[in-house]
Formats: structure tokens, sequence, C-alpha cells
């Protein structure tokens, strides 16, 4: 057989008083591969590496196209409040922008939660539990992890900015859906689905409450939003002036 070489092994058989040598295969070459194997193998091992350092590429690509995003939208700006150092306020920018947009979200309304649930504090934990920058209840982030196929594992993971975010728009993008309004989605966020039914379901209860939580976040959205249209229109004069000029 090609690749192998025959070779006579110590080990005997003995019949009667005669020692019997039989022949062993012993393989050629790293692990037993024959040349041709092992070349394959160093190829299929460049094509892989090729791959990784091509998405690699793609995926910093992505990644400055959404930071460009975030500045033109004025979150990366609202992320420097988080004290995080540059390339992590980088990195927490790209995740807004990348999952509000993925759950069809503004990203400058998930800019307001933060600011609302935990100024920016990537490690704050509320007196009932929950945690992070969106402030994601433990078992909440456990049945979100799940729901979109990976295991949140240690509820501390809930401290990485990127699956809190990953979390939280999710959980906010579920609930508008599930309230049919942003008013009604805060209310459940901050109260809990099932307290939140309960709370909407009387008006003088859902007036006294859209007029806390919901409202805070409400007005801090329309303030980003009012800085937003303020920018675009300093950019647009601005380039009506380089053009002139």
């Amino acid at each position: 057989m090609r690749g192998w070489t025959v070779a006579m092994a110590a080990a005997v058989v003995l019949v009667g008083t005669n020692a019997v040598a039989f022949p062993v295969q012993v393989p050629v070459g790293a692990q037993g591969e024959a040349p041709d194997v092992a070349a394959l193998r160093a190829q299929l091992a460049e094509k892989d590496a090729q791959l990784k350092a091509a998405l690699a590429r793609l995926q910093q690509y992505e990644d400055e196209a959404d930071y460009l995003r975030a500045e033109q939208m004025g979150v990366a700006e609202a992320v420097r409040a988080s004290g995080l150092p540059e390339r992590q306020q980088r990195r927490l920018a790209v995740s807004i922008v990348r999952e509000a947009e993925r759950n069809n979200l503004d990203p400058l309304l998930v800019v307001a939660l933060i600011r609302c649930e935990s100024s920016f504090n990537n490690y704050a934990v509320s007196g009932v539990g929950a945690m992070g920058l969106m402030q994601v209840m433990p078992d909440t982030g456990k049945y979100l992890a799940e729901k979109s196929g990976y295991k949140l594992g240690r509820h501390t993971n809930l401290f990485d900015f990127e699956t809190n975010v990953n979390l939280g728009t999710a959980y906010l993008a579920d609930l508008i859906s599930r309230f049919g309004t942003v008013e009604g989605a805060l209310v459940a966020y901050n109260a809990g689905p099932g307290l939140a039914k309960r709370i909407l379901a009387k008006k003088e209860n859902r007036v006294k409450f859209m007029a806390g939580y919901p409202a805070k976040v409400v007005k801090e959205f329309r303030k980003l939003k009012a800085q937003q249209e303020r920018a675009i229109s300093l950019r647009a004069e601005q380039t009506t002036t380089d053009r002139k000029g």
C-alpha cells in the first residue's frame, strides 16, 4: 500500500516451540498521513486563514459604516458620557446603532432609555436586580438569549455592554410589538409586562404612570432628536457655504 513501509516487528506468534514473525505496517509521514493528504490539509488551512482574514476586513468595514452613522445621529457624542475608554466607546456606539436597526428601533430611543435606566453606568444594578446599561433582569436576559439561539451563561455577562444592548434592544422591540406603542412598551419595560397590563387597563393608573418613567424617556428621546436635527441643519449649511466658496 502506498505511503506505508513493511517492517518486521518484534512481536511474534509462538506456534508450538517455534517463533513465527509476522510483518507489521508502519505509517510514513506526520501522523501517518500520505504526502498528498498532508498537502491537501495544508491547502485547506491556508484557505481557512484567508477566509478569516476576509471576514475580519468585512467586519471592520461594517463597523466603520455603523460608526459613521453613529456620529451623524449623535449616538457617538452621547456615548462619550459612558466614561469607557475611547475604543470601547466606539464599540458601544456601533452596537447601539447596529442592534437598534436590527430591531427596527431608532438608535436615539435606545440612547434615551440607557440614559434614563443607568446614565451609561455599565455596572449599574437596580434594587430589584436589573443589570447593566439597559437594566436587563437576569431571567429576562436568559430567556432572550435562548430565544436568539445562544446561552447567556453567568448573569454577570449582562455587564458586557454589547450583550446588554443586544438583549435590551430586542426586549424593547418585542414590547413595542406586544403593547402597540412606545409609551405602552416603556410601561412594560419599567414595570414588567404583567403589571403593565393592569396599569394600562385602568385610566387613572395609566395616566399617573405615563407621567413618570415613560414621559421621562420620551422627553429625553425628543431632546436627542432635536439635537440631531440641529446637527443635520448645521452640516447642510456648512455644505452650502463650502460650495459657494
